[in-house]
C-alpha cells in the first residue's frame, strides 16, 4: 500500500512552525518521511525570493509553478531520497487563477530535474490542456478528483485511461461527509472501468477518517502537513515524519493514537 507524504501545500508557518518551504527544508523533510515509510512525495515549491530568513515564522513564501523554483526543489528532494518519486502541484491558485499563465510556466518543466509526476485538479479550468502539455513533457499525471463530477470530466476529456493514478480528495470538512464523498468517487471510477491505483486523503478534521476508510478498501493514502497538523489522537504532530509514521501504523492495522 502506497503512503505518500504531502510535505507543505498551502499550510503556513503560523499553522505549523515546521512546515517546509525552501528546497533545502523540503529535502530534509523528505529524508525524514522516507525513513518513516513514505513511498512517494508531493510538494508545493515556494517562491523564496522575498524571504531573508527561511526559518522565520512571520513571513510567508507564495506557492510557485515557475521552473526557477520548481526544478531546484525537485532536484533537492531527488538528491536527498534517490529512487523516490517526487510530484508537484499544478494548483491554479499559484498563478492567480490564470490557465494560460499556468501553461506558460509548466512548459518550462523539462530536463533531468523535472517532476516524476504532477497532480492536476480536474475541477480546475484548463485541466485538459494542462494534461496534454504534461504528456508532451513526459511527466505522468495524477488526476485529482474532488467530486463525482470530476470523474465525469475525466471521462469527457478522454484521457482517464492514461493517468498514473487517481487522487481521491474530498473537500468536505466533516469526516462522515468526506468518507461518503470518497466512496462515491470510488464507485464512479469502478462503474467506468478504471483500474489505475488510487490514493485517498482528506483535510483537517476529516483526514484520519478518510485514511481509515481508504485502508479498509485496500487503497493508498496520503498524509502530511498540507492536509493536517494533528495526529489521530488530536495531538499536534511534531512534523511530517510524525504524520507519516501514524499513517504507516494505520496501514499496518496497528492501534494508532
Amino acid at each position: 500500500m502506497l503512503v505518500k507524504a504531502c510535505l507543505n501545500g498551502g499550510t503556513s508557518r503560523a499553522e505549523h512552525p515546521r512546515v517546509p518551504r525552501s528546497a533545502a527544508e523540503l529535502a530534509s523533510d523528505a529524508v525524514a518521511v522516507v525513513r518513516a515509510g513514505a513511498g512517494a512525495i508531493h510538494i508545493h515549491p515556494r517562491d523564496m525570493s522575498g524571504i531573508t530568513d527561511p526559518s522565520a515564522r512571520d513571513s510567508e513564501a507564495p506557492e510557485s509553478l515557475d521552473s526557477a523554483w520548481v526544478l531546484p526543489a525537485v532536484a533537492a528532494v531527488h538528491k536527498a531520497v534517490p529512487g523516490i518519486q517526487v510530484g508537484v502541484t499544478t494548483g491554479i491558485w499559484a498563478v492567480g487563477g490564470d490557465p494560460s499563465a499556468r501553461l506558460d510556466l509548466v512548459g518550462n518543466w523539462f530536463g533531468p530535474d523535472r517532476p516524476d509526476f504532477a497532480s492536476i485538479n480536474m475541477s480546475e479550468p484548463g485541466a485538459v490542456e494542462l494534461y496534454k502539455l504534461l504528456l508532451d513533457l513526459d511527466i505522468p499525471v495524477e488526476a485529482g478528483l474532488w467530486t463525482v463530477d470530476d470523474v465525469d470530466a475525466l471521462v469527457a476529456a478522454g484521457f482517464g485511461k492514461h493517468v498514473l493514478r487517481f487522487l481521491i480528495e474530498p473537500q468536505d470538512p466533516i469526516a462522515e461527509d468526506a468518507v461518503a464523498a470518497a466512496a462515491a468517487i470510488e464507485a464512479a471510477l469502478d462503474q467506468r472501468g478504471f483500474t489505475q491505483p488510487r490514493v485517498h486523503h482528506g483535510y483537517g478534521d476529516a483526514t484520519w477518517a478518510v485514511l481509515a476508510a481508504a485502508v479498509a478498501r485496500g487503497q493508498g493514502i496520503r498524509v502530511g502537513l498540507e492536509d493536517t497538523t494533528v495526529l489521530p489522537s488530536g495531538a499536534r504532530a511534531d512534523g511530517n515524519a510524525d504524520l507519516v509514521a501514524a499513517a504507516i501504523g494505520l496501514a499496518r492495522g496497528e492501534a494508532v493514537v
